[in-house]
Protein backbone atom coordinates (compact mmCIF):
# COMPACT_ATOMS: atom_id res chain seq x y z
CA UNK A 1 0.00 0.00 0.00
CA UNK A 2 2.92 2.66 0.71
CA UNK A 3 4.36 1.96 -2.50
CA UNK A 4 1.10 2.40 -4.30
CA UNK A 5 0.13 5.26 -2.74
CA UNK A 6 3.45 7.08 -3.75
CA UNK A 7 3.29 6.26 -7.07
CA UNK A 8 0.27 7.31 -7.32
CA UNK A 9 1.04 10.54 -5.96
CA UNK A 10 3.74 11.04 -8.33
CA UNK A 11 1.64 9.98 -11.13
CA UNK A 12 -1.30 12.62 -10.61
CA UNK A 13 1.79 15.08 -9.50
CA UNK A 14 2.96 14.45 -13.21
CA UNK A 15 -0.45 14.93 -14.47
CA UNK A 16 -0.27 18.47 -12.74
CA UNK A 17 -3.00 17.51 -9.84
CA UNK A 18 -2.76 18.95 -6.32
CA UNK A 19 -2.66 16.15 -4.47
CA UNK A 20 -1.30 17.46 -0.92
CA UNK A 21 -4.19 17.90 0.12
CA UNK A 22 -5.15 14.73 1.52
CA UNK A 23 -1.95 12.67 1.53
CA UNK A 24 -2.62 9.22 2.55
CA UNK A 25 1.49 9.04 3.52
CA UNK A 26 4.44 10.88 4.68
CA UNK A 27 6.11 10.18 1.26
CA UNK A 28 2.61 11.27 -0.54
CA UNK A 29 3.49 15.04 0.85
CA UNK A 30 7.13 14.92 0.72
CA UNK A 31 6.45 14.23 -3.13
CA UNK A 32 3.47 16.56 -3.49
CA UNK A 33 5.26 19.58 -2.25
CA UNK A 34 8.03 18.89 -4.13
CA UNK A 35 6.33 18.99 -6.62
CA UNK A 36 4.24 21.72 -5.83
CA UNK A 37 8.00 23.85 -6.33
CA UNK A 38 8.94 21.86 -9.56
CA UNK A 39 10.61 19.59 -8.30
CA UNK A 40 10.92 15.99 -9.62
CA UNK A 41 12.27 13.49 -7.23
CA UNK A 42 11.58 10.54 -8.86
CA UNK A 43 15.12 11.40 -10.89
CA UNK A 44 17.55 9.54 -8.19
CA UNK A 45 16.66 6.10 -8.93
CA UNK A 46 16.55 5.36 -5.33
CA UNK A 47 13.88 7.73 -4.07
CA UNK A 48 11.28 5.39 -3.05
CA UNK A 49 14.27 3.80 -0.21
CA UNK A 50 15.05 7.84 0.72
CA UNK A 51 11.57 8.25 1.00
CA UNK A 52 10.96 5.52 3.36
CA UNK A 53 14.02 6.53 5.20
CA UNK A 54 12.76 9.59 5.75
CA UNK A 55 9.23 8.50 6.81
CA UNK A 56 10.44 6.54 9.18
CA UNK A 57 12.18 8.45 10.75
CA UNK A 58 8.85 10.04 12.22
CA UNK A 59 6.69 6.79 12.76
CA UNK A 60 9.52 5.00 14.18
CA UNK A 61 9.30 8.39 16.93
CA UNK A 62 5.61 8.71 16.38
CA UNK A 63 5.86 12.16 15.11
CA UNK A 64 3.47 13.84 12.53
CA UNK A 65 4.83 14.90 9.80
CA UNK A 66 3.28 18.83 9.38
CA UNK A 67 0.67 18.99 7.21
CA UNK A 68 0.43 21.84 4.33
CA UNK A 69 -0.30 25.59 5.29
CA UNK A 70 2.22 25.51 8.33
CA UNK A 71 4.33 27.83 7.64
CA UNK A 72 7.61 26.79 9.33
CA UNK A 73 8.19 24.21 12.44
CA UNK A 74 9.12 25.46 15.97
CA UNK A 75 11.99 26.76 16.72
CA UNK A 76 14.57 23.83 17.93
CA UNK A 77 15.09 23.73 21.73
CA UNK A 78 18.23 23.93 23.44
CA UNK A 79 18.17 23.00 26.80
CA UNK A 80 21.04 22.80 29.28
CA UNK A 81 22.80 19.14 29.80
CA UNK A 82 25.15 17.38 31.47
CA UNK A 83 28.12 19.20 29.47
CA UNK A 84 26.49 22.00 27.85
CA UNK A 85 27.84 21.82 24.72
CA UNK A 86 26.89 23.28 21.77
CA UNK A 87 28.54 21.88 18.15
CA UNK A 88 28.00 23.94 15.29
CA UNK A 89 30.07 21.50 12.85
CA UNK A 90 28.22 17.88 13.06
CA UNK A 91 27.66 16.11 10.17
CA UNK A 92 24.55 13.35 9.03
CA UNK A 93 25.32 10.61 6.71
CA UNK A 94 22.31 8.25 6.78
CA UNK A 95 22.76 5.15 4.69
CA UNK A 96 20.93 6.50 1.55
CA UNK A 97 23.32 9.25 0.97
CA UNK A 98 25.85 7.10 1.73
CA UNK A 99 25.23 5.07 -1.23
CA UNK A 100 25.05 7.97 -3.54
CA UNK A 101 27.85 9.44 -2.00
CA UNK A 102 30.19 7.12 -0.94
CA UNK A 103 33.54 8.81 -0.82
CA UNK A 104 34.28 12.55 1.05
CA UNK A 105 33.69 15.94 -1.41
CA UNK A 106 32.53 13.11 -3.52
CA UNK A 107 36.21 12.04 -5.02
CA UNK A 108 36.58 8.36 -4.92
CA UNK A 109 39.70 8.83 -6.95
CA UNK A 110 43.18 7.90 -4.69
CA UNK A 111 45.06 9.14 -7.55
CA UNK A 112 43.63 12.97 -7.41
CA UNK A 113 43.73 12.89 -3.46
CA UNK A 114 40.07 11.56 -2.69
CA UNK A 115 39.18 8.42 -1.58
CA UNK A 116 38.47 8.80 1.48
CA UNK A 117 34.99 6.84 2.86
CA UNK A 118 32.10 8.56 3.92
CA UNK A 119 31.79 6.77 7.66
CA UNK A 120 28.51 5.32 8.81
CA UNK A 121 26.21 7.15 11.05
CA UNK A 122 23.03 6.69 12.51
CA UNK A 123 20.85 8.69 15.21
CA UNK A 124 21.39 6.41 17.70
CA UNK A 125 25.32 6.20 17.74
CA UNK A 126 25.37 9.67 17.18
CA UNK A 127 23.73 10.23 19.81
CA UNK A 128 26.22 8.23 22.09
CA UNK A 129 28.87 10.10 21.16
CA UNK A 130 26.99 13.30 21.87
CA UNK A 131 26.82 12.02 25.34
CA UNK A 132 31.11 10.66 25.33
CA UNK A 133 31.66 14.25 24.68
CA UNK A 134 29.22 15.87 26.46
CA UNK A 135 27.27 17.84 24.16
CA UNK A 136 23.54 18.99 24.96
CA UNK A 137 22.84 20.22 20.92
CA UNK A 138 23.96 19.23 17.46
CA UNK A 139 23.46 21.63 14.28
CA UNK A 140 23.64 18.61 11.88
CA UNK A 141 24.42 18.96 8.22
CA UNK A 142 25.55 16.95 5.53
CA UNK A 143 29.07 17.23 4.13
CA UNK A 144 30.69 17.17 0.75
CA UNK A 145 29.65 16.80 -1.69
CA UNK A 146 26.40 17.41 -0.22
CA UNK A 147 23.51 18.12 -3.36
CA UNK A 148 26.51 18.22 -5.80
CA UNK A 149 26.93 14.88 -6.46
CA UNK A 150 25.76 14.89 -9.81
CA UNK A 151 27.74 17.23 -11.67
CA UNK A 152 26.07 18.73 -13.99
CA UNK A 153 23.02 17.29 -13.57
CA UNK A 154 20.67 19.97 -12.33
CA UNK A 155 17.43 17.95 -12.09
CA UNK A 156 19.32 15.42 -10.05
CA UNK A 157 21.25 18.28 -8.02
CA UNK A 158 17.88 19.70 -7.28
CA UNK A 159 16.14 16.67 -6.33
CA UNK A 160 18.87 15.46 -3.63
CA UNK A 161 18.91 18.91 -2.15
CA UNK A 162 14.94 18.32 -0.90
CA UNK A 163 15.73 15.00 -0.38
CA UNK A 164 18.48 16.21 2.35
CA UNK A 165 16.83 19.24 3.62
CA UNK A 166 13.26 16.83 4.01
CA UNK A 167 16.02 14.04 6.06
CA UNK A 168 17.12 17.02 7.96
CA UNK A 169 14.31 18.46 8.92
CA UNK A 170 12.80 15.05 9.89
CA UNK A 171 16.23 14.61 12.29
CA UNK A 172 15.28 18.03 14.12
CA UNK A 173 11.58 17.75 14.29
CA UNK A 174 11.82 13.83 15.84
CA UNK A 175 14.54 15.34 18.41
CA UNK A 176 13.97 19.13 18.62
CA UNK A 177 15.71 19.50 22.08
CA UNK A 178 19.15 17.46 20.37
CA UNK A 179 19.42 18.69 16.56
CA UNK A 180 18.88 21.74 14.79
CA UNK A 181 19.87 22.00 11.10
CA UNK A 182 21.47 23.99 8.10
CA UNK A 183 20.05 23.01 4.56
CA UNK A 184 21.75 22.21 1.61
CA UNK A 185 21.15 24.17 -1.62
CA UNK A 186 21.84 23.01 -4.93
CA UNK A 187 23.85 25.86 -6.30
CA UNK A 188 24.97 26.32 -8.83
CA UNK A 189 21.52 26.72 -10.40
CA UNK A 190 20.15 29.91 -8.66
CA UNK A 191 16.40 29.91 -9.49
CA UNK A 192 16.48 26.43 -8.01
CA UNK A 193 18.72 27.50 -5.05
CA UNK A 194 16.09 30.51 -4.30
CA UNK A 195 13.19 28.26 -4.28
CA UNK A 196 14.74 25.97 -1.89
CA UNK A 197 16.22 28.53 0.24
CA UNK A 198 12.61 29.48 1.03
CA UNK A 199 10.83 26.42 1.64
CA UNK A 200 14.27 24.99 3.87
CA UNK A 201 13.81 28.47 6.07
CA UNK A 202 10.04 29.15 5.74
CA UNK A 203 8.41 25.78 5.74
CA UNK A 204 11.07 23.31 7.08
CA UNK A 205 12.20 25.82 9.89
CA UNK A 206 16.68 25.45 8.82
CA UNK A 207 18.38 28.20 11.50
CA UNK A 208 20.98 28.79 8.41
CA UNK A 209 22.06 27.12 4.80
CA UNK A 210 24.82 25.29 4.20
CA UNK A 211 27.14 25.75 1.10
CA UNK A 212 30.05 24.09 -0.15
CA UNK A 213 32.69 25.95 -0.55
CA UNK A 214 33.00 25.22 -4.60
CA UNK A 215 29.83 24.16 -6.37
CA UNK A 216 30.48 22.73 -9.72
CA UNK A 217 33.56 24.77 -9.58
CA UNK A 218 32.12 27.93 -8.97
CA UNK A 219 33.38 29.55 -5.91
CA UNK A 220 30.89 31.47 -3.82
CA UNK A 221 31.58 35.18 -5.09
CA UNK A 222 30.60 33.89 -8.00
CA UNK A 223 29.23 37.01 -10.24
CA UNK A 224 25.84 34.58 -11.22
CA UNK A 225 25.18 33.55 -7.62
CA UNK A 226 24.35 37.52 -6.73
CA UNK A 227 20.61 36.73 -7.22
CA UNK A 228 20.89 33.74 -4.59
CA UNK A 229 22.94 35.91 -2.17
CA UNK A 230 20.26 39.28 -2.71
CA UNK A 231 17.53 36.63 -1.84
CA UNK A 232 19.19 35.17 1.34
CA UNK A 233 19.90 38.90 2.59
CA UNK A 234 16.18 39.57 2.13
CA UNK A 235 14.98 36.88 3.73
CA UNK A 236 14.50 39.35 6.82
CA UNK A 237 16.79 39.64 10.05
CA UNK A 238 19.85 37.18 10.21
CA UNK A 239 20.89 35.00 7.67
CA UNK A 240 23.31 31.85 8.77
CA UNK A 241 25.41 30.65 6.07
CA UNK A 242 27.84 27.69 7.43
CA UNK A 243 30.37 27.00 4.42
CA UNK A 244 32.10 23.09 4.15
CA UNK A 245 35.40 22.85 1.93
CA UNK A 246 34.68 20.07 -0.66
CA UNK A 247 36.45 18.72 -3.84
CA UNK A 248 37.86 21.57 -6.04
CA UNK A 249 36.88 20.46 -9.66
CA UNK A 250 37.99 22.01 -13.17
CA UNK A 251 35.52 21.07 -16.15
CA UNK A 252 37.66 20.06 -19.32
CA UNK A 253 36.20 18.76 -22.35
CA UNK A 254 33.20 18.12 -20.25
CA UNK A 255 34.56 16.21 -17.95
CA UNK A 256 34.77 17.04 -14.46
CA UNK A 257 38.06 17.01 -13.46
CA UNK A 258 39.40 16.96 -9.34
CA UNK A 259 42.42 19.97 -8.99
CA UNK A 260 44.18 18.42 -6.16
CA UNK A 261 47.52 19.23 -7.00
CA UNK A 262 48.71 17.43 -4.21
CA UNK A 263 48.14 13.57 -4.12
CA UNK A 264 49.99 12.89 -1.13
CA UNK A 265 47.51 13.70 1.26
CA UNK A 266 44.36 12.81 1.26
CA UNK A 267 42.28 16.10 0.11
CA UNK A 268 40.08 16.41 3.22
CA UNK A 269 43.40 16.41 5.68
CA UNK A 270 44.77 19.18 3.05
CA UNK A 271 42.78 20.32 0.39
CA UNK A 272 39.90 21.30 1.88
CA UNK A 273 42.02 24.18 3.85
CA UNK A 274 42.69 25.84 0.65
CA UNK A 275 39.12 25.47 -0.24
CA UNK A 276 37.87 27.14 2.46
CA UNK A 277 40.72 30.01 1.56
CA UNK A 278 39.91 30.48 -2.48
CA UNK A 279 35.96 30.81 -1.11
CA UNK A 280 36.10 33.61 1.54
CA UNK A 281 38.82 35.14 -0.37
CA UNK A 282 36.55 35.11 -3.77
CA UNK A 283 33.74 36.43 -1.29
CA UNK A 284 35.98 39.39 0.30
CA UNK A 285 37.13 40.85 -3.45
CA UNK A 286 33.99 40.33 -5.09
CA UNK A 287 32.34 42.12 -2.07
CA UNK A 288 29.77 39.63 -1.46
CA UNK A 289 30.22 39.93 2.55
CA UNK A 290 30.42 43.68 2.26
CA UNK A 291 27.11 44.07 -0.14
CA UNK A 292 24.92 41.61 1.75
CA UNK A 293 24.93 42.78 5.56
CA UNK A 294 22.32 40.81 7.17
CA UNK A 295 24.45 37.31 6.28
CA UNK A 296 26.31 36.11 8.53
CA UNK A 297 29.63 33.50 7.99
CA UNK A 298 29.98 30.19 10.13
CA UNK A 299 33.75 29.39 8.84
CA UNK A 300 35.06 26.04 9.34
CA UNK A 301 38.45 24.34 10.91
CA UNK A 302 39.04 27.82 12.28
CA UNK A 303 39.02 29.30 8.74
CA UNK A 304 41.28 27.03 7.51
CA UNK A 305 44.15 28.36 5.48
CA UNK A 306 41.93 31.54 5.26
CA UNK A 307 43.88 33.65 7.57
CA UNK A 308 47.16 33.09 6.64
CA UNK A 309 46.15 35.24 3.18
CA UNK A 310 44.29 37.66 4.44
CA UNK A 311 47.57 39.93 4.73
CA UNK A 312 49.15 37.96 1.58
CA UNK A 313 46.39 39.09 -0.91
CA UNK A 314 44.02 41.90 0.46
CA UNK A 315 47.22 43.83 2.01
CA UNK A 316 49.18 43.58 -1.93
CA UNK A 317 46.18 43.60 -4.34
CA UNK A 318 43.31 44.56 -2.44
CA UNK A 319 44.63 47.49 0.25
CA UNK A 320 41.09 49.22 -0.56
CA UNK A 321 39.36 46.11 0.55
CA UNK A 322 41.52 45.91 4.09
CA UNK A 323 40.24 47.27 6.82
CA UNK A 324 36.28 47.40 5.83
CA UNK A 325 37.14 43.39 5.21
CA UNK A 326 38.36 42.76 8.86
CA UNK A 327 35.98 44.58 10.44
CA UNK A 328 33.49 41.91 8.72
CA UNK A 329 35.87 39.87 9.95
CA UNK A 330 35.64 40.81 13.34
CA UNK A 331 31.65 41.34 13.75
CA UNK A 332 29.81 38.84 10.86
CA UNK A 333 32.22 36.10 10.80
CA UNK A 334 32.47 33.09 13.49
CA UNK A 335 34.81 30.40 13.56
CA UNK A 336 34.37 26.99 14.49
CA UNK A 337 37.13 24.57 16.19
CA UNK A 338 36.62 21.47 14.20
CA UNK A 339 39.76 19.46 13.89
CA UNK A 340 43.29 19.69 15.81
CA UNK A 341 43.08 23.62 14.99
CA UNK A 342 43.82 24.55 18.76
CA UNK A 343 47.67 23.44 19.19
CA UNK A 344 48.59 26.51 16.99
CA UNK A 345 46.44 27.12 14.25
CA UNK A 346 44.35 29.48 16.68
CA UNK A 347 47.15 31.38 17.45
CA UNK A 348 47.16 32.75 13.29
CA UNK A 349 43.78 33.67 13.43
CA UNK A 350 43.50 35.38 16.72
CA UNK A 351 46.46 37.86 15.71
CA UNK A 352 43.56 39.01 13.36
CA UNK A 353 41.53 40.77 17.13
CA UNK A 354 39.13 38.52 16.51
CA UNK A 355 36.83 38.79 19.13
CA UNK A 356 36.94 35.52 21.41
CA UNK A 357 33.19 35.76 21.73
CA UNK A 358 33.17 34.48 17.76
CA UNK A 359 34.67 31.68 18.54
CA UNK A 360 32.16 28.44 18.13
CA UNK A 361 32.85 24.77 19.14
CA UNK A 362 32.68 22.16 16.26
CA UNK A 363 33.26 18.30 16.09
CA UNK A 364 33.53 17.24 12.20
CA UNK A 365 31.96 14.58 13.26
CA UNK A 366 32.11 11.09 12.43
CA UNK A 367 34.80 12.72 10.09
CA UNK A 368 37.32 13.15 13.21
CA UNK A 369 36.27 9.72 16.04
CA UNK A 370 35.51 9.99 19.27
CA UNK A 371 39.43 9.68 20.56
CA UNK A 372 40.19 12.84 18.48
CA UNK A 373 37.53 15.04 19.28
CA UNK A 374 38.27 14.38 22.82
CA UNK A 375 42.20 15.05 22.50
CA UNK A 376 40.77 17.99 20.72
CA UNK A 377 38.83 19.13 23.24
CA UNK A 378 41.17 18.71 25.64
CA UNK A 379 43.44 21.08 22.95
CA UNK A 380 40.95 23.97 24.06
CA UNK A 381 40.84 23.30 27.79
CA UNK A 382 44.53 23.88 27.96
CA UNK A 383 44.92 26.73 25.21
CA UNK A 384 47.07 29.69 27.12
CA UNK A 385 45.03 32.30 25.58
CA UNK A 386 41.99 32.13 26.51
CA UNK A 387 40.65 32.38 30.20
CA UNK A 388 38.67 29.89 31.74
CA UNK A 389 35.45 31.86 31.10
CA UNK A 390 35.87 32.68 27.90
CA UNK A 391 37.01 28.71 27.05
CA UNK A 392 33.12 28.00 28.75
CA UNK A 393 31.71 31.00 26.24
CA UNK A 394 33.47 28.92 23.48
CA UNK A 395 31.98 25.81 24.29
CA UNK A 396 28.48 27.00 25.64
CA UNK A 397 27.12 30.12 25.21
CA UNK A 398 29.16 32.17 22.26
CA UNK A 399 26.60 30.18 20.12
CA UNK A 400 23.36 32.30 21.66
CA UNK A 401 25.06 35.82 20.34
CA UNK A 402 24.84 33.91 16.66
CA UNK A 403 21.46 32.18 16.85
CA UNK A 404 19.39 34.47 18.43
CA UNK A 405 15.98 34.06 18.16
CA UNK A 406 16.29 31.17 15.76
CA UNK A 407 16.66 28.73 18.51
CA UNK A 408 14.38 28.20 21.74
CA UNK A 409 17.09 28.60 25.07
CA UNK A 410 15.30 26.76 28.40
Amino acid sequence: MRTQNLFTSVFLAAAGILVDAAPALIEDSIVSRASRDGIDLLVIDSAPTILTAIADTYREQGVEYPQAGRRRSAKPVVRRGAGNLFDVHSHAEPDWYRTIAPFAGGNNNTSTGGGFPTPQWNVSAYMRFMDTIGISHSVLGFTGPSANAYLGDKERTVALARFINEQLAAFARTYPDTFSFFASIPLPYVKESITELKYAVNELGAVGIALMSNHEGHYLGYDLFTPFWKALDGLGGRQIVYVHPTTPYLKINDQWVPANPYVGVEQSRMEFYMETARTFMDLTVKQTIHNFTNTHFILPHAGGAFPVMIDHVLKTVYPNLYQASLDIYRTRFWWDSASPTYYHQIDGLLAYDIPKGNLLYGTDFPFINASVTAADFQSIMAYPRLTDQEKEDLLSNNYKALFGDKLHFS
